[in-house]
């Protein structure tokens, strides 16, 4: 299997947050992938870098899948990082490959698609998203054949969907979001996606908790440093953590049927 990664963020936040030690999106995935699928072969691109020697829409069809990470950025700027990957993903709507999109993938995908995707009301969904129910339709995914239907995982956004696609099927939701999970299609391509991130590892999502402390404390997610703190010794520890969050074959598992599904053609 040929599987293309889609790498959210620009080379400055790589850079930021690579000096502190927190890994490039595209390397969790691939450390994902070579867990859940050993002999798939990857391939990165980077369209938050610009948009010059990007796969057009013929070469985007020698993958089976592609998959887009999250990413620090929001698709309300007017920014070339944002622009040109939402001219990518147009590409690969065009294209016909499987698209599958993990919070920023999601909005990307939504918005190319004529969905909307704006600040959520209820502000940051940060570190744990809990509650989130699967609907009728998601009970009868092929995306989540080993979830209850209240469960929880690792997640960082401030923007959610606020409007699907005209197609769209939501597949899970929770009371932070009405736009947990979701499926469409659009042009010649399916889209999957999810809002939280269940690529992350408690370990990731450790160092991410620690270079954004400061913003965290703003925001009013964790009233002080100490707080924060806490919360990263309770990931590195997995404690008190739900076991879909801590067994990361659970975590990962809509990916992992995902990967199946296009697997099979």
């Amino acid at each position: 299997m040929k599987l293309l990664i889609v790498e959210g963020n620009n080379e400055v936040t790589r850079a930021q947050r690579e000096a502190f030690g927190i890994k490039p999106y595209h390397l969790i995935f691939k450390e994902m992938l070579h867990f859940l699928m050993p002999n798939a072969q990857t391939e990165v691109v980077f369209p938050a870098d610009g948009s010059k020697g990007l796969p057009t829409a013929k070469q985007l069809t020698k993958y089976n899948g592609i998959l887009w990470t999250g990413s620090s950025l929001s698709v309300t700027e007017n920014i070339p990082s944002v622009t040109d990957q939402l001219t990518f993903a147009e590409t690969i709507f065009e294209s016909g490959t499987p698209l599958y999109g993990s919070c920023w993938g999601l909005q990307v995908a939504t918005t190319i698609a004529g969905g909307k995707v704006a600040r959520g009301n209820k502000g940051l969904e940060f570190g744990i998203a809990d509650a989130i129910t699967l609907t009728d339709f998601g009970m009868k995914s092929p995306f989540f054949p080993k979830r209850k239907s209240n469960y929880a995982a690792l997640c960082i956004h401030f923007d959610e969907v606020v409007k699907i696609p005209e197609n769209a099927v939501v597949l899970a939701k929770n009371p932070h979001s009405e736009v947990q999970a979701m499926v469409f299609d659009y042009k010649k391509s399916s889209f999957f996606g999810v809002q939280y991130h269940p690529e992350f590892k408690t370990s990731d999502m450790a160092k991410i908790t620690s270079f954004l402390s400061e913003k965290l404390v703003d925001s009013g997610r964790f009233t002080s440093i100490t707080e924060v703190e806490a919360f990263v010794v309770r990931l590195l520890e997995e404690k008190d953590l739900p076991q879909e969050i801590v067994d990361y074959r659970l975590h990962t598992q809509e990916i992992e049927a995902w990967l199946k599904q296009i697997s099979q053609g």
